[in-house]
């Protein structure tokens, strides 16, 4: 197991450092953002892959395995991406509150989303080789919400989570936040099911979002953008984030002195 914690500690260096370079870049390109999200989740299923195929053993099983984390890698990259970086947004609250080091955002974020990628296949993966059914519950009910989260239109029935090496809609601009759009629309009848979970989850996750530079302008961003278009895939979800992230770059480095 030696070389196998290395492995996770040397990815983590790679990850931290990734992210502080792309802290570091004054504009941040919509490309260089994308592989390094790309490279977080898939170096995270990778090594859970690598993981479990140590434990199951046969050809067969180990086939299962792969299958297994291809089908959890899709259905759940867009949930881990929205929550690793409500993730960053403590990070970036608690080095505000501290203010000896500067702001960091994307080593927390690419670390958390390899992390959480680890963790959701190695969980289920793990669940079933120890027979530890008492698991079963809670991780069904957390991959059901993942693809309704996931997979809220047609267009999102696609074999990868995210296409966005570009986006040629450009940066919107930031807005005063006016307050959370997502309950109110919760309640229209328009919606199905898929969309009703993604709204929710919203909702519940726009209070929680620090009033920090950088995360009060993603929140912004992700709102004004809700309420231009109420109704939408998360494929067209997916690249709001996008839009968030690089609308706010500019304010990870000055902390609370942002205007």
């Amino acid at each position: 197991m030696r070389p196998y914690k290395d492995a996770l500690l040397i990815t983590v260096i790679i990850l931290a450092g990734i992210g502080l370079w792309l802290d570091a870049r004054t504009i941040i390109d919509q490309a260089a953002l994308f592989l390094a999200f790309q490279f977080a989740s898939l170096i995270g299923a990778f090594l859970a892959i690598i993981l479990l195929c140590t434990t199951f053993q046969g050809t067969t099983q180990r086939v299962l395995v792969v299958l297994f984390a291809a089908v959890v890698w899709r259905v759940s990259f867009f949930p881990i991406m929205v929550f690793s970086g409500w993730v960053a947004t403590l990070g970036e609250w608690l080095v505000v509150q501290v203010g000896i080091i500067p702001v960091v955002i994307y080593p927390t974020f690419l670390i958390a989303m390899a992390v959480l990628n680890w963790g959701a296949i190695v969980s289920g993966g793990m669940m079933f080789y120890h027979h530890k059914y008492i698991w079963a519950l809670p991780l069904l009910i957390a991959f059901t919400v993942a693809v309704l989260v996931s997979f809220t239109a047609r267009e999102d029935l696609a074999f990868l989570p995210d296409d966005n090496l570009v986006i040629e809609q450009s940066i919107p601009e930031v807005q005063p936040p006016l307050g959370n759009p997502y309950f109110e629309a919760f309640r229209q009848p328009e919606y199905g099911l898929p969309e009703r979970v993604l709204i929710f989850a919203s909702g519940a996750m726009y209070d929680l979002i620090p009033r920090t530079p950088w995360s009060t302008t993603v929140k912004s961003v992700l709102e004004h953008e809700f309420r231009n278009h109420p109704k939408a895939s998360s494929k067209r979800r997916v690249q709001e984030h996008y839009l968030a992230f690089r609308a706010a770059h500019h304010n990870i480095r000055c902390g609370n002195s942002c205007q």
